[in-house]
């Protein structure tokens, strides 16, 4: 039963230590889609995603999730636009409806700007 008990706590504390780690993405990126230039996007804390200024191939992504090892984009109506993994505070993938490279990289002016 010791055994059971300490495989229990260990796992436990596993997760948490996880869960812990993984960084929340909300925050201002820039959102490249295949070879275009990148649209300014900020990921809100509440899930909704928005561009600044005109992104007319941003398209129809309005809304985000945080995965386990990256972020899913989402249309309005809550479809999947895309899930990007997650490296070193950059995103990638490839948008499911055409196989387009997508890449959301921290927008550092923003950043800059929050502090």
């Amino acid at each position: 039963m010791t055994t059971f008990r300490t495989l229990l706590t260990a796992s436990a504390l596993t997760f948490v230590a996880i869960s812990a780690a993984q960084a929340d993405p909300a925050g201002a990126y820039k959102l490249a889609i295949g070879a275009t230039a990148s649209c300014p996007i900020t990921l809100a804390a509440d899930g909704t995603a928005a561009f600044s200024g005109d992104c007319a191939y941003g398209g129809n992504v309005s809304r985000w999730q945080a995965k386990a090892n990256g972020v899913e984009l989402k249309t309005a109506s809550g479809e999947t636009v895309a899930i990007l993994s997650g490296k070193d505070g950059s995103y990638a993938g490839k948008r499911f409806a055409d196989g387009r490279a997508l890449k959301l990289d921290a927008d550092a002016a923003a950043v800059a700007s929050s502090h």
